[in-house]
């Protein structure tokens, strides 16, 4: 398929690399990140440099780029380094460990990563450069926004809908039909059992519908704690 250079190189890159290497479909792999030294291996795996040296892996023969950066309160990064990549006419694939399932009625955008034993359901729409990860559920229907990051064990009920940018915790379960807004933050073990605007952080169990008596509960100062962090 063509080589690939993996754009971070830090325990999320570890994650991916491992995928792509399961795949068996790239000519040759190489990370580049400026904090690992040139020259050493990552899973087998030659650091090739630092993103000042794309040009030169374009030149090389590297036609293929994927963002390797976690992200959690914010994506900035992430777009960062993919505008970089692509405005050098980088392409981004899709990275799908082997053991997930994705139906072929749904879409999953460019440079997007489906983690070990992810599953996305018919009629699914996945964003771009989007982070599915293990053991992540979206149902049928739901909508995942650009640069949205599902951390592990997460699961979107049918129907529901996350924006741009936003992040929902380890072992969070969005119910049916509900929509999560851009740029928003859902703690880790969350239950989002109603809407949750733009630009909020929340954890816990969201307010509920039909007489169901809960709070929403805005994230504190500390909200980090809550977090998936890994």
């Amino acid at each position: 398929m063509g080589k690939l250079i993996l754009i971070g190189g830090g325990g999320h890159c570890r994650s991916v690399l491992d995928s792509a290497l399961a795949m068996n479909i790239f000519e040759e792999t190489v990370i580049i990140d400026a904090r690992l030294e040139a020259g050493s291996t990552v899973l087998g795996c030659r650091v090739a440099g630092t993103d000042s040296d794309l040009s030169k892996l374009k030149e090389l023969g590297f036609t293929y780029a994927f963002v390797t950066v976690g992200s959690i309160e914010s994506a900035n990064l992430r777009k960062k380094l993919s505008a970089v990549a692509g405005n050098l006419g980088f392409q981004f694939p899709v990275i799908c460990d082997p053991t997930a399932y994705v139906s072929k009625f749904a879409s999953v955008a460019e440079g997007t990563f489906i983690g070990k034993h992810a599953v996305i359901n018919a009629a699914a729409k996945i964003g771009k450069h989007c982070i599915i990860n293990t053991g992540s559920i979206i149902e049928h229907e739901c909508i995942v926004g650009d640069y949205s990051h599902l951390s592990v064990g997460s699961i979107l009920c049918g129907n529901s809908h996350v924006g741009i940018e936003s992040f929902v915790g380890a072992g969070s379960t969005v119910i049916q039909g509900i929509s999560i807004g851009d740029h928003t933050i859902i703690g880790a073990n969350s239950t989002i059992l109603s809407n949750v605007e733009d630009n909020m952080k929340v954890y816990g169990i969201t307010a509920g519908r039909g007489g169901i008596s809960l709070t929403l509960l805005r994230m504190p100062s500390f909200w980090d704690l809550y977090l998936e962090v890994a």
